[in-house]
């Protein structure tokens, strides 16, 4: 038990790091282009939404990060 514990503590690790919201973001931001792709968006369009919205979540990341070591 102690090394499943110590496996799923792992990829924990290694996926969430310390910023979870980008780990969340970059999945919701997938199924939401992935769902637009299925409704008939443009794959091409939804590429540059997709990285637009992965460079949003990095500068919000930073941000926060900033933000919260200033105080």
């Amino acid at each position: 038990m102690r090394y499943l514990r110590g496996f799923g503590m792992f990829w924990y690790d290694f996926l969430v790091g310390d910023r979870p919201e980008l780990f969340v973001g970059s999945i919701a931001a997938l199924v939401l282009v992935w769902l637009a792709i299925r409704t008939g968006l443009d794959p091409t369009v939804a590429g540059f939404v997709l990285a637009l919205v992965v460079l949003g979540l990095g500068a919000f990341s930073i941000g926060a990060a900033t933000r919260s070591k200033r105080r």
